[in-house]
């Protein structure tokens, strides 16, 4: 909706143009134009992205019992092995020596028996025992030596629980405040202690249409644009402010999301001085793609109609309306895939009201040919 600022502002406009007309109408009027350039330059896209950790590890208890001790302090880095929980371990520890007694009863019964089945050959060779008997004894060897290796794994699991009575960090990351305190009873395999994040870098998730998808590979595969820099993405933060870090595309989909038409994507940045939290809104400014020498248009001389997008030249006199083809956008210009050519000037003032002025003749000239000439700002 035009508000009555902009149409008085546009009448005052076009009455002075039209009372400039009628004073010199053996002139033609001044118009500003800019000569279209072909350029090579990097396509970018402004999205929303939201940081996530790099790692998530959920400390939980692999064993049975009480919590008797926290080691680690809320809030703060631990490394990857480092003691955050003590379990009370009695129980454990009765269970590790039993094991261990286990094997030794194992390793002597299986001792014994090589005996007995030693003093059997000598039997059996010497006929005093049948053939029978000696391979009875063969077969309990051979599970006497079986219960030594069962025992010896008992062992090995009951040295295991041992071990997890002391809750270790599984990775290297911020850990979050305790979930227990001393004196909580824990189930094993389902106890939740903590949580620990590794920040030191992130993840920034974003997604990006799949019309811009096919809008860009349909425009590489018109030699228009090559492929994107992933190593150069560029992250803006809640305040406007540019993150001193580049990140890197590390993960693209091949699904759409069926509810949003959207394609994931998630860039990798370091964050050293953990600037960048989990959960936290960010602006994305991610290469898209680099343009291969094509011709790019001032956003101000585009018009859009119903017939298509165009712009106006200065031909002979008069506002020759031309017809282009868009291609992507950047910045504050167009890329034009056809209907220009490099070094044409097209016109960047408001022809809305230049088309009002019927016979009327105009020149098109450049700013900077203006100034030359002498022309004031407002004559400009």
């Amino acid at each position: 909706m035009v508000s009555v600022q902009q149409f008085s502002a546009s009448q005052a406009m076009a009455e002075d143009a039209a009372s400039e007309a009628q004073a010199s109408p053996q002139g033609p009027i001044p118009v500003t134009v800019e000569a279209v350039q072909a350029d090579s330059e990097v396509v970018t896209q402004d999205l929303p992205g939201r940081v996530s950790s790099y790692r998530v590890a959920q400390v939980r208890a692999r064993v049975a019992g009480i919590i008797e001790q926290r080691v680690f302090e809320e809030g703060t880095h631990v490394d990857a092995g480092e003691v955050l929980f003590k379990i009370e371990d009695r129980t454990l520890k009765a269970t590790y020596r039993a094991r261990k007694a286990d094997v030794a009863n194992a390793v002597a019964a299986y001792n014994l028996s090589q005996q007995t089945l030693k003093r059997y050959q000598q039997l059996l060779s010497m006929g005093a025992v049948s053939r029978q008997e000696y391979d009875t004894y063969a077969a309990q060897s051979q599970q006497s030596q079986a219960q030594v290796e069962q025992a010896k794994a008992n062992l090995e699991i009951a040295k295991i629980n041992l071990d997890y009575a002391t809750v270790t960090a599984p990775i290297a990351g911020r850990i979050d405040k305790a979930l227990v305190t001393e004196g909580a009873l824990t189930s094993a395999d389902s106890t939740q202690l903590a949580n620990i994040e590794q920040i030191d870098k992130v993840y920034i998730d974003f997604t990006r249409t799949s019309a811009d998808v096919i809008r860009i590979r349909q425009a590489m595969n018109a030699g228009l644009i090559s492929g994107p820099d992933d190593k150069n993405i560029e992250i803006n933060l809640g305040d406007g402010t540019v993150y001193p870090e580049k990140g890197q595309l590390e993960f693209s989909s091949l699904e759409v999301d069926e509810a949003t038409g959207a394609v994931s994507l998630r860039a990798v940045v370091d964050n050293p001085n953990f600037v960048l939290l989990p959960g936290m809104f960010v602006r994305v400014k991610v290469p898209v793609a680099t343009t291969n020498n094509v011709i790019k248009v001032p956003q101000r001389a585009v018009n859009i109609t119903p017939k298509g997008p165009e712009v106006y030249m200065v031909k002979d006199g008069k506002l020759t309306p031309v017809k282009i083809e868009l291609g992507p956008m950047t910045g504050e210009y167009w890329f034009v895939r056809s209907g220009l050519n490099n070094g044409d000037r097209v016109v960047v003032s408001d022809t809305s009201i230049l088309k009002t002025m019927a016979g009327a003749q105009f020149v098109g000239m450049t700013a900077a040919e203006m100034q030359n000439a002498g022309m004031s700002a407002k004559q400009q």
